[in-house]
């Protein structure tokens, strides 16, 4: 007997053209085990929409096709309906899908086959939901001026990067956590889930995504040098090992943000804002993720 699939797509993730048709015969031939039925998202009122369609559907599996950003609005929609999820990475850059060990379409398709369901956590900041990661600086101007462009793609994001990154000023922030505060001088202040951005890389060398913590990393290079070190410590993955970057692993904090620095979470932009708590739910969601997702927990 199939199972039920409710496939919610979002037709204006990232920049690769693939139609409505082509993602559901796709998803036919590549898990036929599951009667899969396809649901666009129009960006009205899809809150709602989402919400009625899986009670409606009540499916067994639920594949989110879509970006970052596709994927929170989901798992906000069906917070505690312990319904397994699975990403279809459709988006620019599909950070959260490559913490998941989901790395392309293939990838997907694997996970859903094997159906290794892993309980993930999530981080509530300011009453937003937070999967991924979380910014205040550096990585939050570059989201802001790709909206501002309404470019979409790595190729968008790319382009402004060098000037933001050597452009930004160092800025004020207090962070309070266990009982302790801590003054900082930043180029940028990450709140992480995951391990790692889209674009490979990986900011969050502690990052377990079902351990029920997560890390504030400061970062505040000053010289070139100090980039180019910071560049190589992304792509090896021990940026914890480099000068002027600090990490702390808590179960909820709050950061003070005196100088106005702008914020994202999970690639949306946020109101600007003086302070945010964050606080870790632990085994938030389920998950389908591939063979190479970390995991300190199994479902």
């Amino acid at each position: 007997m199939s199972k039920n699939c409710l496939l919610i797509y979002n037709p204006i993730s990232g920049n690769d053209s693939i139609t409505d048709v082509e993602l559901l015969e796709m998803v036919k031939v590549e898990i036929p085990d599951f009667s899969v039925e396809l649901w666009e998202t129009t960006g009205e009122n899809d809150e709602d929409k989402i919400l009625s369609k899986y009670e409606e559907s009540k499916p067994d599996l639920v594949l989110i096709g879509g970006g970052d950003g596709t994927v929170k609005l989901v798992a906000k929609c069906l917070h505690k309906r312990k319904v397994p999820m699975c990403i279809v990475p459709l988006g620019s850059a599909n950070g959260l899908a490559k913490c998941m060990g989901i790395n392309d379409l293939e990838g997907c398709w694997e996970a859903v086959r094997d159906f290794k369901i892993h309980a993930i956590d999530a981080i509530h900041i300011n009453g937003e939901l937070c999967l991924h990661l979380a910014d205040f600086g550096i990585n939050a101007n570059l989201i802001q001026k790709f909206e501002e462009e309404e470019s979409r793609g790595m190729l968008g994001y790319v382009k402004n990067s060098f000037s933001e990154i050597f452009g930004t000023d160092a800025m004020k922030f207090q962070l309070k956590t266990g009982g302790e505060s801590f003054d900082l001088i930043a180029k940028m202040i990450v709140i992480a889930n995951g391990d790692r951005y889209g674009t490979g890389a990986i900011v969050n060398c502690k990052g377990i995504m079902d351990d029920g913590k997560f890390e504030i990393i400061a970062l505040n290079p000053e010289t070139a040098e100090d980039y180019l070190r910071m560049t190589i410590a992304f792509i090896k993955g021990d940026l914890d090992q480099v000068e002027g970057v600090k990490t702390w692993t808590v179960e909820e904090c709050q950061l003070s943000n005196p100088e106005g620095a702008e914020f994202q979470i999970d690639g949306e932009m946020m109101e600007p804002t003086a302070s945010v708590e964050a606080k870790i739910e632990k085994h938030a969601f389920q998950f389908l993720t591939g063979k190479t997702f970390s995991a300190c927990h199994t479902s």
